[in-house]
């Protein structure tokens, strides 16, 4: 198969799925490049976070291509960019026609890891996602652009960008997306700092559901160590926060939350303390929390492991719940023998969910 985005620069992943694997026996897998005055993507080299602009970036995790080749949904995927929606990346099943024969395609957003620019650091994650028949799209470009040195950061409004242009492209009838997209079934998602960021956009009206990976509002409540992440006062911000940005959003948000919302940490993660209390003061929305022994840096997730790992599972079933009323996607989180329940790697705690 050959596709042309409107960029003229096209990467698409030929995935086969476990029915074409009995047939032939084999893992099918292409990759096509379309090269642009010599120029072409590759697997890219994100920046860390936090890190000083201007210097060259460290290459990232390598993860091998088994780890997202063969995802456990039933559409093949195609990664992709589009010049009409600059630095994301979009993952969407590769057989559009399928859409909305037997349904539409909710949209997710997602920033991370952290809030660094890249559309491909989590590429078994997200591969996973698309493949059970959602539109996800990454803040960041697939590779890094000239002049993106070290400490390049992307914003919360690149999450609206992603919901303005598909509802654009859902109603244009020239797009391949024209009304195979559930414009009434968004999600936004954040890793770390990228949560925040989602925290920061939640009164928007369009989200169906909002979800955090290894983040919190920072606590640091009055009269008590910050390390110790207790409750009992007012939090404040991260030393060296800026207003304005991410870091800077307060527990006060949690107030306005009006849909709901899941939490996903690791145990030894930096992040529990945050997400345990955010937790502990939501009390108008169905809220979940999940916290997953991750041996490692638990502050990294999952995201990188074979179609995400436990993070994929947990993601996939939350959003055939919430984006497609999948009420067997529910047990996953719902009564007290719930899917996460029952698994002893997993710690739960949840509110208005049962």
């Amino acid at each position: 198969m050959r596709e042309r985005s409107s960029t003229g620069i096209m990467i698409i992943v030929r995935v086969a799925n476990r029915a074409g694997l009995a047939a032939i026996g084999l893992v099918s897998l292409r990759i096509a490049i379309t090269m642009i005055g010599g120029l072409a993507f590759a697997q890219p080299h994100q920046p860390p976070a936090g890190a000083a602009p201007g210097r060259a970036a460290a290459p990232p995790p390598q993860v091998e291509p088994s780890a997202w080749q063969k995802p456990s949904g039933p559409y093949e995927v195609v990664m992709e960019e589009d010049a009409s929606l600059p630095d994301h990346t979009i993952y969407r099943p590769a057989n559009l026609a399928a859409f909305p024969k037997q349904d539409r395609l909710p949209i997710v957003t997602f920033s991370g890891p952290g809030c660094v620019p890249t559309g491909t650091a989590f590429r078994p994650f997200y591969t996973e996602v698309a493949s059970h028949g959602f539109l996800i799209v990454a803040n960041g470009p697939a590779e890094p652009k000239p002049g993106m040195g070290r400490g390049a950061q992307t914003k919360s409004s690149d999450h609206l960008a992603s919901i303005d242009w598909a509802i654009a492209e859902n109603g244009r009838k020239d797009s391949k997306y024209y009304q195979r997209i559930d414009t009434s079934k968004v999600a936004s998602m954040g890793q770390s700092c990228g949560g925040l960021q989602v925290l920061e956009i939640s009164k928007d009206p369009r989200f169906t559901t909002l979800v955090l990976w290894n983040s919190g509002v920072w606590n640091q409540p009055m009269g008590s160590s910050p390390a110790a992440g207790g409750r009992g006062g007012a939090p404040g911000n991260p030393p060296g926060a800026a207003a304005g940005s991410p870091m800077s959003v307060t527990k006060e948000v949690l107030k306005g939350l009006r849909v709901p919302i899941a939490y996903f940490v690791g145990k030894t993660d930096s992040a529990n303390p945050n997400a345990a209390d955010d937790f502990g003061r939501i009390e108008n929305v169905p809220v979940f929390w999940g916290s997953l022994e991750i041996p490692g840096d638990a502050h990294g997730g999952t995201f990188r492991e074979k179609n995400g790992g436990k993070f994929g599972v947990a993601a996939v079933a939350w959003l055939k719940w919430r984006l497609k009323g999948d009420q067997n996607a529910a047990k996953v989180f719902k009564g007290a023998d719930c899917g996460l329940c029952k698994d002893p790697e997993w710690e739960v705690k949840k509110k208005k969910i049962d």
